[in-house]
């Protein structure tokens, strides 16, 4: 502070620098120890620093105010009519606080939009939690109507498929062993190399369904 305002206080503060110089200070003890910190006199050795401090501080401030006042805009080459060229120094900047925050960001469990349906099941918010649902938690329960439907919905579609099957397993069994073997390959180099015929006992034991 200031050697005015010193004197001022100073001035002004008798009766309680006497009380923390002579009455509390000098006591013996923790008291002493603790107000000993606290005695109030003129300052000895050179003045304060605040104002020197709030000058420097006061300096940078102004400086900052004027660097954005002047400053290029990021962006001038593309907005405006000014035409000039890229502020380099700011895009950096603005690239860097950006990356910054960006790297703060908690991408967690970022592919579970992948997985269909996986909220519904208890699996799922146990392996996110690490902790058990109870099973009603969810309201994963079917009704009657829902499963009697479900029932006769699987039963028709079983006899579509025995059908199906049936025709493929015919259609197949009129086609010659090349078209069998080659029907379904991918790969277009592949050459087809026919087996030997086989022995008559095999041929006779198909026939009777024991092979």
């Amino acid at each position: 502070m200031s050697e005015r305002v010193q004197t001022w206080l100073l001035g002004k503060t008798t009766g309680l620098q006497h009380l923390v110089n002579e009455k509390l200070a000098k006591r013996s003890g923790m008291i002493g120890r603790f107000f000993t910190t606290f005695q109030m006199g003129k300052r000895e050795y050179s003045a304060h620093t605040f104002h020197r401090a709030f000058a420097v501080v006061n300096y940078f401030w102004m400086q900052t105010f004027h660097l954005y006042g002047v400053m290029r805009p990021i962006g001038s080459r593309f907005l405006g009519l000014g035409n000039g060229p890229l502020n380099y120094s700011a895009l950096y900047g603005f690239i860097f606080v950006t990356a910054m925050i960006v790297a703060r960001t908690k991408f967690d469990k970022g592919r579970d939009q992948y997985t269909f349906n996986a909220q519904d099941g208890v699996e799922f918010w146990f392996e996110r939690y690490n902790m058990m649902f109870p099973p009603n938690y969810l309201h994963t329960r079917l009704s009657a109507h829902y499963i009697e439907i479900n029932n006769i919905f699987f039963c028709e579609m079983v006899k579509k498929y025995m059908v199906a099957r049936k025709e493929i397993i015919a259609d197949r069994e009129r086609s010659p062993v090349e078209e069998r073997m080659t029907k379904y390959i991918t790969n277009p180099n592949y050459i087809y190399e026919p087996l030997a015929n086989e022995a008559a006992a095999i041929v006779e034991m198909k026939h009777k369904g024991d092979f």
